[in-house]
């Protein structure tokens, strides 16, 4: 990817890991929040972001596991995700700051 292009999939790391976790609690009205202020070029980033937040070694009858639940999972589960998920881009984001 292009230098520009990297840093707005940065950019898009966070809108990106909240509508993975909108979708993934079937919730519509979030979701349309992350992206209604969204622009064409962050669009097409947060694409790209989500693209990359996905394994592509996996068989798509896995990666859509999720959606084939009774719903989403327990509040308690979804709270332990996504603290981790908030870590791990908290992480990702000091390690770009700290090689600029």
């Amino acid at each position: 990817m292009s230098a520009d292009l990297d840093e707005l999939v940065d950019q898009m790391l966070g809108p990106a890991t909240r509508l993975v976790c909108a979708v993934q609690d079937f919730d519509p009205e979030e979701s349309h929040a992350i992206l209604e202020p969204l622009d064409a070029v962050e669009l097409r980033s947060l694409a790209v972001a989500l693209a990359a937040l996905v394994p592509d070694d996996m068989a798509l009858e896995v990666l859509l596991a999720w959606s084939r639940n009774e719903g989403p999972i327990s509040p308690r589960k979804a709270r332990v995700n996504r603290r981790r998920l908030e870590s791990e881009v908290a992480e990702h984001e000091q390690r770009k700051r700290s090689a600029a």
